[in-house]
Order: C-alpha cells, then sequence, then structure tokens
C-alpha cells in the first residue's frame, strides 16, 4: 500500500470569503478609481458586515470614495452575500419547522 492519501476536496479555511472578496474588489477596481489599501478595507469591512459599510466608518472612507462607488459595491457584495448561490441563500439554510398538535 502506498503512502499517500486522496487529496481534500474541502476548500481551505477562507476560502470562500477570499474568493468573494476578489471578485468584488474586481468588480469595483475596474469602475471606480479609489485607492488599493482604501478599497480592500472597503471591500473587507462590507463583506463582514452582511454588505454595509457602517456608517461611522463611512465618512472615513468619503474622502477617498464617490457615493456612487458605495453604492455600487455595496450591491456586489448583497449579491454574493445573499444572492442565489450567496452565502446565506434558502438552500443552503433549510429551516424544519415542526408542529406538533
Amino acid at each position: 500500500m502506498s503512502d499517500r492519501t486522496a487529496p481534500s476536496s474541502a476548500r481551505p479555511p477562507g476560502g470562500v470569503f477570499l474568493s468573494r472578496y476578489a471578485t468584488v474588489l474586481k468588480a469595483v477596481d475596474a469602475r471606480y478609481d479609489i485607492r488599493g489599501y482604501v478599497l480592500a478595507r472597503m471591500v473587507r469591512l462590507c463583506l463582514k458586515n452582511r454588505g454595509t459599510v457602517p456608517l461611522a466608518l463611512r465618512d472615513q472612507y468619503a474622502q477617498y470614495a464617490q457615493k456612487k462607488a458605495f453604492v455600487f459595491l455595496e450591491g456586489c457584495a448583497v449579491q454574493l452575500l445573499f444572492g442565489p448561490a450567496g452565502r446565506f441563500s434558502p438552500h443552503e439554510y433549510r429551516y424544519h419547522v415542526s408542529v406538533d398538535s
């Protein structure tokens, strides 16, 4: 027998988050001219806060990005998180309610 094990099909930790992060980052970067490190922080905040940049930090980033950029960023994040194949999509979370009479 060989010592080799079959490769695991499980995603690495953070793989889904990094994939969504990269998708949103590329979409916003292609459309708006925002400094790299600022955009990276905004995307991370938006994904961690269920598709919104917190109001307390929005003012801080408003000097670097247009209002339209915030709307587009949040729209992309919401689509990824809550869309058809999103993290919070209904097909992943099936809640069964049992009603006993």
